[in-house]
């Protein structure tokens, strides 16, 4: 007998979803292969010298070595570089794939070279006032760098005790660089000074603080700085200044005062006098608390000093004018009476 059971035909949409899956993976196994390929493959076969412009970003790279753009994209997206791209110069060595290209963008060509010196004393009016005598740049043209809330966004990526500032005069370490002479550039010099504090100060004594602790603690020896030269001095003078903040009392540094009228530490000498009275985020002998923000920009010592206060039963301290030796005293009445000795 002849069986009646009809016989079931396939699914068409099930057919046409097995041809996609089928298409998709040949499509993916091509794809995949070149990728690898483009990974692994010389990509450059003559040394070439590039210009990273500051409009320029990593997908830009496809374009000035002429590589496939998709595929630079996948590997950005699977292989993001740990470095900003600096607006330099940088050269390509021949026979150079991909890894060998991103590495070669962390170097930039080194032409003549010079020290320079930043002093722990002087904030960002004293560096762009040395920066600008010695012809490195246009007057201003750092100050606006280190206050551009873009450039600061910018930076954070790679330095995250950056985060919530609005100027980098925390952390622009005082040290002595190697620069170029002839076409300095500002990002690159100020990405030094932040490596630098990020490993002699951050990496060493700050990482295991929070971002506001970090703040206070760097503004507060940024008065220190300022305040104490003596290495022997300055855990006592920051003991002082904490003990004040605590009890809340004003911190009476009149170095303090100029810093919002963006003077220089030598101008501020001759006219702080005229700023001694007056109320503002930075005054501390009319406003209770630190600074706005730090005034400027401390060493590792005198952080580290800071953090590792020395114990006393002092309030206030005094120099005397001829010797710099500091003096100190448990009140104001004790205070007031040895001003006409050491103050001549």
């Amino acid at each position: 007998m002849f069986s009646t059971k009809r016989i079931k035909k396939p699914n068409p949409l099930f057919l046409i979803l097995k041809i996609s899956i089928l298409i998709f993976l040949v499509i993916w196994f091509f794809i995949y292969n070149w990728y690898s390929n483009f990974k692994t493959d010389i990509l450059v076969w003559e040394e070439i010298i590039i210009n990273i412009e500051e409009w320029n970003n990593y997908k830009d790279i496809a374009t000035k070595l002429n590589l496939n753009n998709n595929y630079l994209r996948i590997y950005l997206k699977n292989e993001k570089p740990e470095f900003e791209l600096l607006v330099w110069k940088f050269q390509i060595k021949e026979n150079s794939d991909i890894v060998q290209v991103f590495e070669a963008l962390k170097n930039p060509i080194i032409e003549d070279e010079i020290n320079i010196t930043i002093l722990e004393w002087w904030n960002i009016y004293d560096i762009d006032y040395f920066l600008t005598n010695k012809k490195l740049i246009i007057e201003w043209e750092y100050i606006s760098y280190v206050n551009s809330l873009e450039k600061i966004e910018k930076l954070t990526e790679f330095f995250p005790f950056l985060k919530w500032l609005k100027t980098l005069e925390w952390f622009l370490y005082p040290d002595t660089y190697r620069v170029i002479s002839d076409g300095f550039k500002i990002n690159v010099f100020v990405i030094k000074q932040l490596e630098n504090f990020e490993n002699k100060v951050y990496n060493e004594i700050l990482s295991e603080y929070d971002n506001k602790t970090v703040e206070e603690v760097v503004n507060l020896a940024s008065i220190v700085e300022k305040e104490e030269k003596n290495t022997t001095e300055k855990p006592t003078v920051a003991w002082i200044l904490k003990k004040r903040l605590n009890e809340w009392w004003m911190i009476w540094a009149d170095i303090t005062v100029c810093y919002p009228h963006e003077l220089t530490a030598e101008e501020c000498k001759m006219v702080v006098s005229k700023y001694i009275a007056e109320k503002s985020e930075y005054n501390t002998r009319t406003m209770t608390w630190l600074p706005k923000t730090p005034i400027w920009n401390p060493s590792f010592e005198t952080i580290n000093a800071t953090l590792n206060s020395k114990g006393s039963p002092y309030y206030f301290y005094l120099h005397d004018t001829k010797t710099s030796k500091i003096y100190y005293w448990k009140n104001n009445a004790e205070h007031e009476m040895n001003k006409s000795l050491y103050l001549r």
